[in-house]
């Protein structure tokens, strides 16, 4: 009786422990500008959120807890200042993409991420400078996966903690 109580007490505090372990999403994204002035420029960066409070019904749109973002040399990121804030945009529980603005005036090029409508495959970035170069380039987004060894680490841990629950009963 008392091993069948351990045990439903491990499986509950691991069910408690882990979704909330893996409500933080790291993502990367790229792209190459494929008209105006910086024509051929490629770019890329990373973000990431905790989508923990993720509905799945309408669009959601969640704050980014992290982002950085190269662009013609130029280092971007949450203290930028920007015209909106960066969020990651859902639809219906799908990931289509960033949404984020930053004037042209301050830096000396304003970009806007555009989050795609249905999903991330029609996601672009547009930019504008102080010059009036205009431009939109494409942007492809891929979810960053947890290290091999990271994984194994914690599959180890929990293993251990199961070799210890059963030399107890």
């Amino acid at each position: 009786m008392k091993s069948w109580i351990k045990h439903v007490t491990l499986v509950a505090l691991l069910a408690t422990v882990l979704p909330a372990q893996a409500a933080i999403q790291a993502w990367q994204f790229s792209g190459q500008i494929d008209s105006g002035h910086y024509n051929g420029t490629s770019y890329q960066g990373q973000f990431s959120f905790d989508d923990a409070s993720l509905l799945d019904t309408g669009t959601e749109l969640i704050s980014l807890s992290s982002l950085q973002f190269n662009f013609g040399g130029d280092q971007f990121g949450l203290s930028t200042p920007a015209l909106s804030a960066a969020n990651a945009v859902f639809q219906d529980g799908l990931f289509t993409g960033l949404e984020w603005s930053v004037d042209s005036n301050n830096p000396l090029i304003g970009f806007t991420f555009v989050a795609g409508f249905a999903d991330s495959s029609d996601a672009y970035l547009a930019y504008d400078t102080a010059l009036g170069f205009s431009g939109a380039g494409s942007l492809a987004y891929v979810a960053v996966v947890p290290e091999p060894a990271q994984t194994a680490l914690m599959l180890m841990g929990l293993g251990l903690v199961g070799v210890i629950a059963r030399r107890r009963s």
